[in-house]
């Protein structure tokens, strides 16, 4: 029987050899593709969401560099107002001349935050916003509606105060480099109409000191829920690392 199998073995071995040769590779696992950061995917599960998505680099920037804008605009309008006697800590002047000073901050930097309206709205349009954060459905409601105010006030502030530069005859000031001209021939109407402006721009403006820091709120919320918010939404962060259990 040995040598019967051994002649067996022999014959089909070069049979065998050749299978072994032209027998196609086992196809290997496909390699994961890396999530992408601007915008990345996210990826859920039922116990927990990992937040991977963040919004555009321009629109970063240009979030963070509003922000500061709107605390100056803010903050030299309210130190105008509780100007009320001289101010020696500000180089000796008058009570005037530091209203002015400050005014003139406000103003020019208003018509920065001016100049930077069409950009972030055209990047807002043109880019894949992230998803929504997880919560309820008041929860979400209350955060369209402050964005939704926050946009509003970014065209309602500009609009009425350059109204009021322009019909009100003085123009807009720009860090005392050049005056953007108001009008020319103003009539008694301009001026009833540029107050009219300073009014709607005063009370708008009052209100934004309740919504920034609502909205500040809003983002605290996320961050006490373990959601990568800041990382959303400010450049140079990874965004892969928040995790919030839901």
């Amino acid at each position: 029987r040995r040598p019967i199998c051994n002649m067996l073995l022999r014959a089909r071995a070069p049979r065998l050899l050749f299978r072994s040769f032209t027998a196609s590779p086992p196809k290997a696992a496909p390699t994961p593709i890396a999530p992408r950061l601007l915008p990345a995917r996210r990826s859920l599960s039922s116990s927990a969401v990992q937040f991977e998505e963040q919004y555009a680099g321009g629109l970063q920037w240009l979030h963070w560099a509003m922000a500061a804008g709107f605390a100056v605009t803010l903050g030299t309008a309210k130190l105008s107002q509780w100007t009320t006697a001289d101010t020696p800590w500000n180089g000796g002047r008058t009570k005037g001349q530091t209203k002015g000073y400050l005014m003139t901050i406000h103003k020019s930097t208003a018509v920065l935050l001016t100049a930077a309206i069409v950009p972030r709205v055209a990047l807002k349009l043109l880019t894949r916003v992230p998803a929504a954060l997880p919560g309820g459905r008041l929860e979400h409601l209350a955060a369209d509606v402050s964005h939704g105010l926050l946009y509003g006030f970014m065209l309602w502030m500009p609009a009425t105060g350059m109204a009021m530069g322009y019909f009100g005859g003085k123009g807009v000031p720009f860090f005392w480099q050049f005056t953007i001209p108001g009008k020319a021939d103003k009539t008694k109407e301009d001026g009833a109409f540029a107050g009219k402006m300073f009014g709607w721009h005063t009370t708008a403006g009052s209100l934004l000191y309740y919504l920034i820091p609502i909205h500040v709120g809003g983002a605290m919320v996320h961050v006490l829920k373990g959601h990568a918010i800041f990382a959303r939404i400010t450049p140079g962060l990874n965004a892969e690392i928040g995790r919030a259990h839901v």
